[in-house]
């Protein structure tokens, strides 16, 4: 037989606590860097909901511990750095 890896399948109470993670997760973005190129906003979008669902997938879901572990990893991966700023 193959052995083909099944994707995670969530709950709905996962896909609830999820959903609020990413709010949370994407009020940081924008109360962090207000002045960000909004036009931008759709990379950061699908960058965090990417970020979240590779934590979620690791285990039994948990708001406290999904959203610590997503607010930690975050800011290298969503946070702009300020125009001008060496990103090397």
């Amino acid at each position: 037989m193959n052995s083909i890896k099944h994707p995670r399948v969530f709950d709905p109470l996962d896909l609830e606590i999820i959903d609020r993670v990413y709010e949370t997760a994407w009020a940081q973005v924008e109360a962090r860097e207000p002045f960000r190129d909004r036009g931008r906003d759709g990379e950061r979008e699908e960058a965090l909901r990417k970020l979240i669902f590779a934590f979620a997938g690791t285990g039994r879901v948990d708001f406290d511990n999904l959203c610590d572990s997503v607010l930690a990893n975050m800011p290298e991966q969503l946070i702009p750095a300020p125009e001008g700023a060496s990103q090397g």
